[in-house]
């Protein structure tokens, strides 16, 4: 804190960073990397940045409610120190141009789509397993949409041709942002499968909005922001966190209920384009504490 200068200090903690590193690397193998991450990377370490940071600043912005409580119960913090920004996306996002042929030759299949970046702590291996169990469902596919190491790529492979899922799940890497919402809006299902972890479970996705805003029904983890959020707009089903069985199980569920899906999708656009879920909702906050530090 700039004690002597009387300049206000905010600190925005867009995730639980100590406990991201402790997922992120699970999928390098390189020894070298590992030490490397290890040395410069340690959880001990990060978690003295965070403390230092939170007492020496006079405001503490969080993502999530569940980041607010973890940090005033961790660090001692006063309630009104922390404000709460959700990670929501403007209304805008729902006119973006829409791609209708964005998957081609799947286009008349029940498409389950991930979309966003790919890595150890995103379940998308949970959700791969999950599609070795619905074998019997033919039309049922999954699209992988976003940047990965070559590690994760490595692994997601290794995971599709041990299951024998050729054809039925298509990992596609790096798409231009303005292809994001034809992915969203013309598959069946988004899907946002996090494991639940020190991380996941105190920072929440752009993509849980975006998703939202086209209308479509969501198939989220238990991860603690994803399942309270889904839960309270019900806009989509939960699955628990890890369990590639149960994964497949509120698949079907969804696979076999078209009314089901038609109005979980109705409810997660109405919670965002016409209720709290956005960013033109969610900068208040933001605009609101700086007022209160510059008054």
């Amino acid at each position: 804190k700039m004690r002597n200068t009387g300049i206000k200090v905010v600190a925005d903690f867009h995730e639980n960073y100590p406990e991201a590193l402790k997922v992120w690397f699970q999928w390098k193998t390189n020894p070298l990397i590992r030490l490397k991450n290890n040395i410069f990377f340690g959880y001990k370490r990060w978690t003295k940045y965070e403390s230092w940071a939170v007492n020496n600043s006079d405001y503490v912005i969080a993502v999530v409610e569940e980041m607010k409580a973890r940090i005033i119960s961790e660090q001692a913090q006063a309630q009104e120190k922390v404000v709460v920004v959700t990670n929501t996306e403007n209304i805008a996002f729902a006119k973006s141009e829409l791609f209708e042929d964005i998957y081609q030759v799947d286009a008349n299949k029940f498409i389950l789509a991930y979309t966003g970046g790919v890595g150890p702590h995103r379940g998308v291996d949970t959700a791969i397993k999950g599609m070795a169990q619905l074998k019997d469902l033919q039309d049922v596919v999954l699209y992988v949409v976003g940047s990965l190491s070559e590690a994760a790529n490595r692994m997601l492979e290794k995971l599709i041709i041990e299951n024998n899922l050729g054809g039925r799940v298509h990992v596609l890497g790096y798409k231009p942002f303005n292809l994001f919402y034809s992915y969203m809006k013309m598959a069946t299902v988004n899907i946002i499968p996090h494991n639940s972890n020190g991380h996941t479970d105190h920072t929440v996705p752009h993509k849980l909005f975006q998703c939202m805003m086209t209308g479509k029904p969501l198939l989220v983890s238990t991860s603690a922001p994803l399942k309270r959020i889904i839960g309270e707009t019900e806009g989509g089903l939960y699955f628990e966190a890890g369990n590639s069985e149960d994964f497949a199980s509120k698949v079907r569920a969804l696979y076999a209920d078209e009314e089901l899906r038609t109005s979980l999708g109705e409810k997660g656009k109405i919670a965002t384009l016409e209720g709290k879920y956005n960013w033109e909702t969610s900068s208040s906050s933001i605009i609101s504490l700086y007022d209160k530090i510059l008054k």
